[in-house]
């Protein structure tokens, strides 16, 4: 249970990170655009959007605040109420459209019950429109309920004649890396990264990207280290010696494949579940994509053997032996179809499942 609340303790700024950046209404607007994408949405400009006080957050049936609620003006004068929800946890919470509809009903209350009797019993008074986006993290994809109708028993039997309402989803799990590299903000590296928070290929995510928010401006690149620290930490615990060795060694232009080795040693280390075959088995998987990564290079099984086995202090002929299974694979050397392969041919007879 300490364990639990102190990695909560840990998450915590790096869920801050995100509410930070998109309490910028240029990051904001960039995010809406390119990862919500509505028609509606492609027309605002920055000078229509104003990001509303916590005063004026509504609450849901737990008492927790949405965390952003931006006010958006449109050309037509029309007022369009936009709150986010940042569901930055590794499951999924089914009760989502209910949260929403607390809110969305709270808000719609508050602005009623604020406005002057008298204009608000006038036949043209209308409502603002309320626009609900849940931004999801987690490894697993969202499944639960986007539509109040679906939780309603019975919901889809009546059509439009109950009520209903929908959010906007970004679940990150379902965006394409490729897609989150096609621009450059700080949000879109902490994104990229966020892809890889509980892979071994974070590391070779966070330089990267590190590499990308340099060319934004020093402001910039101490936001994204900062938030960087914090994903570090969740997974070194309290070893910050380590985090701070691994950011300095991601802006070092230099290939280091046995500091990066050894990082991913650590990585495992860390994350110690108690089981020892799983843990040489990552460091084995790790290794062929080195392997695959020199191959691809154009290098042969002997140079290969001859740079991992001084660098790793690795057997040579296991390094070898990895090559010719990588052969099977040429010329692509897709690292994951090489690694199954490989320890499949390792596993003993008789264990397969």
């Amino acid at each position: 249970m300490q364990a639990a609340k102190e990695r909560r303790q840990v998450q915590a700024p790096h869920d801050r990170g995100y509410k930070r950046r998109l309490s910028d209404p240029r990051e904001f607007l960039h995010f809406i655009k390119k990862y919500v994408g509505a028609d509606w949405m492609m027309e605002l400009s920055e000078r229509q959007l104003t990001l509303c006080d916590k005063e004026f957050v509504e609450k849901d049936y737990e008492g927790k605040e949405a965390d952003l609620l931006y006010r958006v003006t449109r050309e037509d004068g029309q007022e369009v109420l936009i709150f986010i929800l940042q569901e930055l946890q590794s499951y999924v919470d089914n009760t989502m459209i209910f949260r929403v509809l607390v809110y969305v009903v709270n808000s719609l209350l508050r602005y009623f019950l604020s406005t002057d009797k008298a204009q608000r019993e006038r036949k043209e008074f209308r409502l603002p429109v309320i626009v609900p986006i849940v931004f999801y993290n987690g490894e697993n994809r969202w499944t639960a309920v986007r539509e109040l109708r679906e939780y309603q028993a019975g919901g889809e039997k009546f059509g439009a004649h109950i009520l209903n309402l929908e959010y906007y989803l970004v679940d990150l799990s379902e965006i394409e890396e490729d897609y989150i590299l096609s621009t450059n903000t700080v949000l879109d590296n902490i994104m990229y990264c966020d892809k890889f928070r509980r892979k071994l290929e974070l590391m070779e995510a966070v330089r990267l990207a590190r590499r990308r928010v340099s060319v934004l401006g020093a402001q910039e690149q101490q936001e994204f280290d900062s938030w960087t620290k914090y994903i570090l930490l969740s997974i070194c615990g309290d070893r910050e010696d380590l985090a701070r060795e691994i950011l300095e060694w991601a802006g070092n232009g230099e290939e280091d494949m046995a500091f990066e080795y050894t990082i991913i040693r650590e990585f495992h280390k860390e994350r110690d579940l108690g089981r020892e075959e799983g843990r040489e088995e990552g460091r084995e998987e790790y290794l062929v994509r080195l392997v695959c990564r020199k191959l691809q290079k154009g290098k042969t099984a002997e140079a290969v053997a001859g740079e991992l086995e001084e660098t790793l202090e690795e057997d040579r002929g296991k390094i070898l032996d990895i090559c010719e299974k990588a052969e099977e694979f040429a010329p692509e050397f897709c690292w994951e179809k090489v690694a199954a392969a490989w320890l499949a041919q390792k596993m003993p007879h008789g264990c397969l499942t």
